[in-house]
């Protein structure tokens, strides 16, 4: 029986995912599973995870875990990384020493100069992982999940022999959005993609032979389609298709969006920092599952996940084929790359192994858009195995974002800020030939006290917003005329209360019968108290059971010493309509996802208790808000 190892397996989310889909599969559930990471802790909990896992499929799998990369690799048949060199300090260096040369990110995993200096502190650990699998497991296949993709699988192919596939999600994550945007099932459209890992196009959708391009442009004209995906719809409106990864990594992918200030930041909702904002998350998350891993508490429902491991997994060992989407050398794939670019195409699986499918010419707008990239991706590999520290510089000189922020000797100094930054992390990068470093010298960064100013800014931007609330709903409306001007059966009465007074221990009729439809009776609600979690976010959808086409209301007092001017700074998805003392002060009927602070307004509050009524609407997906409150300058 095959033996799998994850490298990495402290991303215990992750390494449970990929558990459940391999443990699902009948001809693997008696397989041997080894996990590795060097976080005892992590260690621990992902192999308690995991075991629930295996009890709850009724699988009888032989785990293991240990610290021992060497140990976990030795006879392994399925290589599994999933490892980020550096974690959250590493990446805060990627992020704050751009920031003080005026250029800011929103996940910095992919491109540019975060992609390219994870990759370089990625590169000693994949560099000698792969070495120790022509050693221990020759015959092994690697899948890699990690981080810059495309950067990763050049450390893989260029200095190793070992065979191996570069897997993301993107491509099929993204094509079941799109569906649903259409209304139309996955499984009887056909699709291509084709280009590099994360900017790779959907060259043709069709069903029956008719191609659904025009109606996804129709699609896109919906404000709830739009504001879902601004960046990447405002890409296809510009190049004409539909590109693989989400709004919020592409708009530090090409330099449209973020080098405009902030008002294109707000018109098309870039989140600057996301990837900082998931890593908190990251933290939260991982302490719910330590609890829960130590505990007698069984695994209930274990769902099979969107990842490409168990299909590669099963074809590989049965000969059963399968297609997937994998990131492999092009070799002539997509004429108009290099051969050398790592790109994602269809891949056809099966006994012997990975193959690329023919894609041919690819639009030359999309081409045009993938080259910078292909081009840092050729510079990182050749940095790293030669050392050349020039070309570090350049892989950020022809870096869209990084060219439309800075100037070229701006653009060096950074990157030597970067190198001395990250210091014995990164490979030795001491050869430049004919081209000059800035000539400054720049210290190593201790990060343990750049997260402590990271955190230190966090709790300060905690301060300001609301966090206990009290909300009532959902109010369903009819499919697809959710918004905050449609009125609810008791908004009436909520409006008729005193300078905004609201009754908590009231009870309402809500749903069908109540809002005029046609689901059923109504039932009786009643107020229902929350606690806002990180960034002052209130999840609705988490409140109501994922509830759509729906309206729901949320209350809060807020004091004040004295009558004062503040700013309400607020964010929602979808729409919001704010009452301060019985007295509307904002509405905005928005589709969108969630931003904070994405709006706000002055208002005026009054001495001692002030009283904020909100409406959210929901259409489809996520849905909820977060409100802040400007502190007294006084």
């Amino acid at each position: 029986m095959i033996k799998v190892a994850m490298i990495g397996a402290g991303s215990v989310v992750f390494s449970r995912n990929l558990t459940g889909d391999i443990l699902g599969i009948p001809e693997f559930k008696d397989c041997t599973i080894t996990y590795m990471d060097v976080d005892k802790e992590r260690l621990e909990v992902a192999g308690k995870l995991c075991r629930k896992v295996a009890d709850a499929l009724g699988a009888k799998p032989k785990i293991e875990t240990t610290m021992n990369r060497r140990q976990a690799l030795k006879g392994a048949d399925f290589v599994i990384n999933m490892v980020q060199i550096g974690g959250f300090n590493s990446t805060l260096v990627d992020f704050e020493i751009p920031r003080q040369y005026g250029l800011n990110f929103t996940i910095a995993d992919t491109t540019g100069p975060g992609g390219l200096f994870r990759a370089l502190r990625t590169y000693p650990m994949l560099h000698s992982m792969c070495q120790d699998m022509m050693e221990l497991c020759p015959n092994a296949y690697l899948l890699n999940y990690s981080n810059p993709m495309s950067m990763n699988m050049q450390t893989v192919f260029r200095t190793s022999s070992i065979r191996a596939v570069g897997l993301c999600h993107s491509v099929q994550g993204t094509f079941n959005q799109l569906m649903r945007y259409l209304g139309e099932d996955p499984d009887k459209v056909t699709f291509e993609c084709a280009g590099i890992n994360h900017m790779a196009f959907y060259t043709r959708i069709e069903k029956d032979g008719v191609d659904l391009y025009p109606r996804l442009f129709k699609a896109m004209e919906d404000p709830a389609i739009w504001n879902s995906n601004k960046v990447r719809f405002e890409v296809m409106k510009r190049l004409g298709h539909f590109i693989t990864e989400s709004s919020e990594h592409n708009a530090e992918y090409c330099p449209w969006f973020i080098p405009h200030g902030p008002e294109y930041v707000s018109r098309f909702a870039v989140p600057i920092d996301e990837y900082l904002r998931r890593c908190d998350g990251i933290v939260d998350e991982f302490e719910r599952l330590k609890g829960f891993a130590r505990s007698k508490e069984t695994m209930k429902d274990v769902c099979q996940s969107h990842e490409y491991c168990s299909i590669i997994l099963r074809s590989i060992v049965t000969g059963v084929p399968s297609v997937i989407y994998g990131n492999l050398p092009n070799g002539g794939t997509i004429s108009n790359l290099p051969r050398t670019a790592i790109v994602e195409a269809p891949t056809l699986v099966d006994r012997t192994g990975l193959h690329h499918a023919q894609v041919g010419e690819l639009p030359p707008q999309l081409v045009a858009y993938m080259n910078p990239h292909v081009t840092q991706h050729e510079l990182f590999i050749r940095a790293a195995t030669e050392g050349r520290r020039d070309h570090v510089y350049q892989a950020c000189l022809f870096d869209p974002l990084t060219a439309a922020t800075m100037p070229p000797d701006k653009i060096v100094e950074m990157c030597d800020a970067m190198i001395a930054g990250h210091g014995d992390a990164l490979p030795p990068l001491k050869k430049t030939v004919n081209v000059p470093t800035s000539g400054k010298r720049f210290k190593a960064v201790n990060a343990s006290k750049l997260r402590e100013s990271w955190d230190a800014a966090q709790r300060a931007s905690e301060k300001n917003y609301v966090h206990d609330w009290q909300v009532l709903g959902p109010f369903p409306a009819a499919k697809g005329k959710a918004s905050v001007d449609l009125s609810t059966p008791v908004e009436k009465e909520l409006l008729a209360a005193k300078a905004g007074a609201i009754n908590l221990e009231a009870h309402y009729a809500v749903g069908a019968a109540a809002a005029g439809g046609s689901r059923g009776g109504a039932k009786a609600t009643r107020w229902q108290a929350v606690t806002a979690g990180k960034r002052g976010f209130v999840d609705l959808a988490k409140q109501f059971n994922g509830l759509e086409h729906a309206n729901a209301y949320a209350y809060a007092e807020v004091d004040s010493v004295h009558a004062r001017d503040a700013v309400l700074s607020f964010g929602s998805d979808d729409g919001i309509r704010i009452w301060l003392n019985g007295k509307e002060v904002f509405k905005n009927d928005a589709a969108r996802g969630y931003t904070p602070d994405s709006d706000a307004v002055d208002v005026k509050l009054s001495e001692g208790t002030n009283r904020l009524l909100l409406k959210i609407s929901q259409h489809v997906g996520g849905w909820g808000f977060g409100l802040g409150v400007s502190e007294p300058n006084f």
